[in-house]
């Protein structure tokens, strides 16, 4: 990461921390078949995470946004090594919600913010 993203992650990741929301990203790990069973299953895990809550304009709704979703900002240094994906949930204040898209921002490789619509 150049000296730039190094400022711009560690600035977003102190704001986020200060002024965010607590939330818990659930995640479950590669899912995988179990021939003798017939079963599908992976290894659920959950990351403790603050984000910045917005509400989503009525201008904005059509298409992949539905009235009533959320827009969070997560910091990229906040995660380590775990991203957030289409189909994991994010509890926000004890209530879970899908995330239905992820924008990634980005200081070279590193992700500096990741933006999510979330959907209850």
């Amino acid at each position: 990461m150049t000296a730039t993203g190094s400022t711009l992650s560690g600035t977003a990741a102190r704001l986020i921390a200060r002024y965010g929301t607590p939330m818990t990203l659930g995640k479950t790990a590669a899912p995988s078949y179990d021939p003798a069973t017939g079963t599908v299953t992976g290894t659920p895990s959950e990351h403790e995470v603050p984000g910045i809550v917005e509400s989503i304009e009525a201008a904005f709704v059509g298409g992949l946004v539905q009235s009533g979703d959320l827009l969070i900002t997560l910091s990229g240094a906040g995660l380590g090594e775990v991203r957030p994906a289409p189909g994991d949930r994010l509890r926000i204040d004890g209530r879970w919600h899908d995330i239905v898209d992820v924008t990634t921002v980005s200081a070279g490789a590193a992700p500096l913010l990741f933006r999510l619509i979330v959907r209850r």
